[in-house]
């Protein structure tokens, strides 16, 4: 077998966001390939029988967007085809085509001169639609020239005033509205200040949650009751009291999943509550032992799909019970059932009573479509990759946990390299701090391995899926999680007695990058370090993050005018001073979650210090650049991360005392 490359990445198919006909005999999903000449990606629609398990490409321009079943033998998707479909200069557009399942060629159905993100199909020729709004917009008959002019400036009122990977969003919403194709008419249903999350339709009733704010978003959500065709809503709960995460149409009311984030602040695990919409009495359901969605990280998944649904009045949802995601179900009568897969975790899913169709990804490889008939076993309907994982060795993740000082068992994986003798190793950590790891194929430590690394991971405390005290780390960045990582390392070197403790890295992004800033200087036992998306600074990265104003304060239970100096302890930036080892740092120029000038503050530090240095910037890139940035992007990123390691971790770049030579030969633009 071939060892797998960097450049293997784009020889990937991601598979995503399965969605079942009206009587569950088909699944409809998205198929995703790199196109490297082209630097992006295209997106087809493929068409799965659920009974016999084959597949057939349903579209082939590489352009589909969302999409939905109008009804069982016809599928409506947004696309662009042609100048037709692109918008004027200045303007916004959205166009659908409608495709029999049966065959034949997509129709041109209707066009929306918005943004549409979301179609929600309401029956006799209706649709909700979810439109990206800007509130503070030019009027309809603004001329040219003046739409041109407003390109020059923007006007901050609100926080967050930048989104990632998009621009300056003060005065953006994500609002409902009903739209009437025969009369061509747009309906708003949402109140001006709200910005919608998710939407359930149910007998002609919509339930939508969200946010509403004026000049700061807050932490607590609203969820709206809506009659799309009066255009009358009213809201179920009360304003600043709930983290509302989703909420379900029932027969007989609502399921509403809400937190107070009373005790554990914006970590704290959602309750599921049944809502009376007829005397407006609201009782507890369940108490969630398992954290809703999928906190999972891999680099192998490129788009997703439905984390929550409520089929026949039972709430199935994917969960994070320590490193899988698994499948939930809660019933009528509150009892909560899971489902866990032995080898792998769930990305996302549809369900029709008795059956559930999910895009699924295993140690083996990446995701591919899975269905389960009520109770009955799992069968893989799809191999997108077989060629892949038949081509190239994958290493099947070695587990290795350990027990750390609080008395937790932290789990840890080990990827094994071939060839014998004295070998570098690479210590990943994943962002978060709230994510995990777990078995699930990852292209990069996958690559490193192959390159010849040990690669260590892990889940130390911090990480989401082990309980809410385990993912507490609110004032103490830097401890507690930096002692886990240290002993996991050492716990990992204790096994493998082949792994070189003399040519050691470590590696991550988001609050990974944060950690290896904070290794920077808290430890020279590393001989080189990749820091991407990295936080440095939590004073000023409070107001230069788009979620700086909330999740900054929660995480550092202050904020700069409380406890400025609290913040400025749990910021690597303190002990830069401390720096030896040799550094890269990666970061994209639209990343407003992680901000550029955190890395900057910490490349100049480096400078300063002497301390061998190189940053890399991406133009068009944002805070998923190693997930969904431009494939040739993506490439350049483990070109220089493979690079910085080979330079400071090969044995013929070693001093004669086992420790690294930092001579800096390496420009610091990119």
């Amino acid at each position: 077998m071939e060892k797998l490359s960097a450049a293997s990445l784009c020889e990937l198919h991601f598979l995503s966001n399965p969605v079942l006909s009206q009587n569950g005999s088909r699944t409809v999903f998205k198929w995703t390939d790199s196109d490297v000449k082209e630097n992006g990606y295209r997106h087809y629609l493929y068409l799965l029988d659920n009974e016999t398990c084959e597949t057939c490409r349903l579209t082939g321009s590489g352009k589909e967007g969302i999409f939905a079943f109008d009804d069982e033998n016809t599928l409506i998707f947004e696309s662009s085809r042609g100048k037709a479909d692109e918008p004027e200069k200045g303007r916004e557009k959205t166009v659908f085509y409608r495709i029999r399942l049966s065959g034949g060629e997509a129709v041109r159905a209707f066009e929306v001169p918005r943004t549409v993100t979301g179609i929600f199909p309401l029956g006799s020729n209706r649709y909700l639609l979810t439109v990206r709004e800007n509130l503070n917009a030019l009027p309809d008959s603004a001329t040219d020239e003046e739409r041109e002019d407003e390109k020059d400036y923007h006007v901050l009122e609100e926080c967050p005033y930048w989104a990632n990977g998009d621009t300056y969003v003060s005065g953006i919403r994500n609002a409902l509205y009903l739209y009437l194709p025969d009369s061509d008419t747009l309906t708003k249903l949402t109140p001006r200040d709200m910005d919608v999350q998710t939407v359930d339709v149910r007998d002609g009733q919509v339930i939508c949650t969200g946010h509403a704010y004026t000049d700061v978003i807050s932490n607590f959500g609203v969820a709206m009751l809506i009659d799309p065709m009066t255009g009358t809503f009213r809201e179920l709960v009360e304003r600043d009291r709930y983290r509302v995460d989703n909420a379900f149409l029932t027969d007989n009311g609502a399921v509403l999943v809400m937190s107070d984030m009373a005790v554990w602040g914006m970590s704290q695990m959602p309750n599921v509550y049944r809502l009376d919409l007829t005397t407006g009495t609201m009782r507890l359901a369940a108490s969630l032992p398992y954290a809703p969605g999928s906190g999972l990280l891999t680099d192998v998944l490129y788009g997703r799909g439905t984390s929550m649904k409520l089929v026949n009045d039972e709430l199935i949802f994917t969960a994070q019970k320590r490193a899988k995601t698994i499948l939930c179900r809660l019933g009528p009568d509150d009892v909560l059932r899971e489902t866990e897969w032995a080898d792998g975790s769930v990305a996302a899913f549809d369900g029709r009573p008795g059956l559930l169709v999910f895009a699924g990804i295993t140690s083996g490889g990446p995701a591919d479509i899975y269905l389960q008939a009520g109770d009955g076993p799992i069968r893989q309907a799809t191999r997108a990759n077989q060629a892949y994982t038949e081509r190239y060795r994958i290493a099947k993740p070695v587990y290795i946990p350990f027990v750390n000082t609080a008395g937790d068992t932290v789990d840890g994986w080990a990827l094994i390299p071939e060839g014998t003798g004295r070998h570098p190793a690479v210590l990943e950590i994943h962002g978060g701090p709230r994510c995990t790891y777990g078995d699930a194929f990852n292209h990069e430590m996958q690559m490193l391995c192959a390159m010849g690394y040990y690669v260590f991971f892990c889940n130390p405390r911090g990480s989401e899926g082990y309980g809410e005290a385990f993912a507490d780390l609110r004032g103490r960045y830097g401890t507690v999680d930096y002692e886990d990582l240290m002993a996991f390392l050492d716990h990992a070197l204790s096994l493998y007695l082949d792994a070189d403790p003399a040519r050691l890295a470590a590696c991550g992004g988001s609050y990974g990058g944060f950690m290896c800033n904070w290794i920077e200087g808290h430890t020279d036992r590393f001989a080189a370090i990749a820091s991407q998306r990295s936080i440095s600074n939590w004073v000023s990265d409070f107001g230069t993050s788009e979620i700086g104003v909330t999740f900054d304060k929660n995480e550092m239970a202050a904020d700069p005018w409380t406890d400025m100096e609290k913040m400025w302890e749990q910021s690597p930036l303190k002990y830069a001073m401390n720096a030896k080892t040799p550094i890269l740092f990666i970061h994209s120029l639209c990343d407003y979650n992680c901000t550029v000038d955190q890395g900057l503050e910490m490349f100049a530090a480096m400078k300063y210090f002497g301390v061998p240095t190189r940053m890399c910037l991406f133009e068009g890139e944002n805070h998923s650049l190693s997930r969904s940035g431009k494939p040739r992007h993506r490439l350049r990123r483990l070109k220089e991360i493979s690079d910085w390691f080979e330079k400071y971790l090969h044995p013929l770049n070693q001093d004669k005392t086992g420790g690294a030579a930092w001579a800096d030969t390496s420009s610091s633009d990119c």
